[in-house]
């Protein structure tokens, strides 16, 4: 049975230090080598940027979702992220399968997708 998992992102070996460096801040972990960040509570995957001589095609096939514990943290989130170099994409507000779906779509500084994400939480019924 597996212990842990990590996740590595491809980049350009000029791109390592802001990956690395906006991730950290961005996710509150630690650098424990240049190109390997840490969660310090040891809870959280590793995340690990390895360089590669291609580059990125177009949109990720898959991207990190970030969750703030209410609604009311989420312009906050965005704020500090673009603070650290990240830029906004679009905002989503919407109802799906009964639950709220809120969330902001972000660029990292070298142009990978992630979401700031709401709880998703059920839409009240109306009362008859």
């Amino acid at each position: 049975m597996l212990e842990s998992f990590g996740i590595t992102v491809d980049c350009a070996e000029a791109e390592i230090d802001v990956l690395a460096d906006f991730w950290a801040a961005a996710l509150s972990y630690e650098k424990l080598l240049p190109f390997l960040l840490v969660d310090p509570g040891g809870v959280r995957p590793r995340l690990f940027f390895q360089a590669v001589p291609e580059a990125k095609p177009g949109k990720n096939r898959w991207h990190l979702d970030l969750y703030v514990e209410h609604l009311d943290g989420l312009a906050a989130e965005v704020e500090r992220l673009r603070a650290l170099g990240a830029s906004e994409v679009r905002h989503v507000d919407e109802e799906v399968f009964g639950f709220t779906n809120t969330f902001t779509a972000m660029l990292d500084p070298c142009g990978n997708e992630s979401c700031v994400c709401a709880p998703h939480v059920p839409v009240a019924m109306p009362a008859d």
